[in-house]
């Protein structure tokens, strides 16, 4: 079988850590596999396409306006050209919220008769709550319903997001779907626990939009002024994100950034309790990739999160251990952190098999 695999990244980037993974994986199953990227990645060969940079807000107008994004439907177009000169007999396209060439190149392979699989790790269009306009969003629905639709089979990287997409093809798709969860990109790490008087706090990767830090930065105040010894590290956050002002001075000096780095293990090893923070908006449909990451690590988790949200359904329906739900509210988060500060020497030993469930089915 020889198959096709076009993505809008494979480097450096949060969707692009998640495809080389799933590539990775197809590669030890599947002798003939081309890639096409956007970007590249050393440890996998593949063709690089060219674009040129369009500004996000003409991106989003031509779409607004006409359905489809011009740019990338342009390019999608003569790349079909040149890959039907060739003979696959599947294409798998991975794409990312408005990163559209992949979705476009699979509907025109799929006319030509190709078995076509689309992966998309971001909802399209986001939920309400991350600020797109309603045209924008409608004018998406709209271009899912005519590319997407078309599909053999789509995946979705969870299971409530899976649903909220296709409620949105409002039965126009008629193929199979899945889950592909986001792949750890670190091995499991037994870690030990420092004997130590600080309870280290420790987030991971930014804060923006409806992720929001200001309640768990109120909580450590909260736990601070109750005689407790909290720190918090923020790693590759920028700290233009965070706004400090709304704790004290005092506060403010148990909390510090570190710059972007791939090598976080010295954090993970000094930290006591890893942070999560989902979205502060009813009915999100996101985990984070950290998340995945955090539960190959020997250390208790807190997500700051949703009710109905993804991550707590993923914890529930697969019994993770040693793994705490609470509200965006400062009172929660502090009355959280306070219990597992007081079972903080409690062996973690969390069970990864279940990651290997999930493949594509090609």
């Amino acid at each position: 079988m020889k198959i096709l695999v076009i993505a809008s990244s494979i480097g450096n980037t949060a969707p692009g850590k998640v495809f080389s993974a799933y590539i990775k994986r197809l590669a030890k199953d599947y002798q003939e596999i081309d890639i096409i990227s956007l970007d590249s990645n050393e440890t996998i060969s593949s063709e690089i396409i060219q674009m040129p940079k369009v500004h996000p807000r003409l991106k989003k107008l031509s779409i607004s306006c006409f359905g489809l994004d011009l740019f990338d439907y342009y390019y999608a177009y003569n790349l079909q050209k040149k890959i039907q000169k060739k003979s696959y007999d599947v294409v798998i396209t991975m794409m990312s919220a408005h990163n559209f060439l992949p979705l476009y190149v699979g509907a025109f392979l799929k006319g030509k008769n190709i078995k076509w699989i689309n992966y998309c790790v971001d909802a399209v269009p986001a939920p309400k709550g991350w600020g797109l306009s309603d045209s924008y969003s409608n004018s998406l629905i709209k271009m899912i319903r005519k590319y997407m639709a078309k599909a053999d089979k789509i995946y979705f990287s969870n299971e409530v997001m899976l649903q909220y997409q296709l409620n949105l093809l409002n039965g126009y798709f008629k193929g199979d779907s899945g889950v592909l969860y986001t792949l750890p990109d670190i091995e499991p790490l037994t870690l030990p626990v420092k004997e130590k008087d600080e309870f280290t706090l420790l987030y991971t990767g930014g804060i923006y939009q409806a992720r929001k830090v200001d309640q768990l930065l109120l909580a450590v105040e909260k736990l601070l002024n109750s005689g407790l010894n909290i720190k918090l590290n923020f790693v590759g956050t920028n700290p233009n994100s965070v706004d400090l002002s709304v704790v004290s001075p005092e506060t403010r000096s148990h909390i510090e950034f570190f710059g972007y780095t791939r090598d976080l293990l010295p954090f993970y090893a000094e930290a006591d309790l890893l942070i999560d923070i989902d979205a502060d908006i009813e009915n999100d449909v996101f985990i984070s990739s950290k998340f995945f990451n955090y539960l190959m690590i020997n250390r208790k988790i807190l997500c700051i999160t949703g009710k109905n949200s993804p991550v707590t359904k993923f914890i529930y329906d697969k019994n993770i251990p040693d793994v705490s739900v609470v509200s965006h509210k400062k009172d929660d988060i502090y009355a959280s952190v306070n219990n597992i500060l007081l079972s903080r020497n409690s062996v973690v030993d969390r069970n990864v098999d279940f990651f290997y469930l999930y493949n594509i089915s090609v």
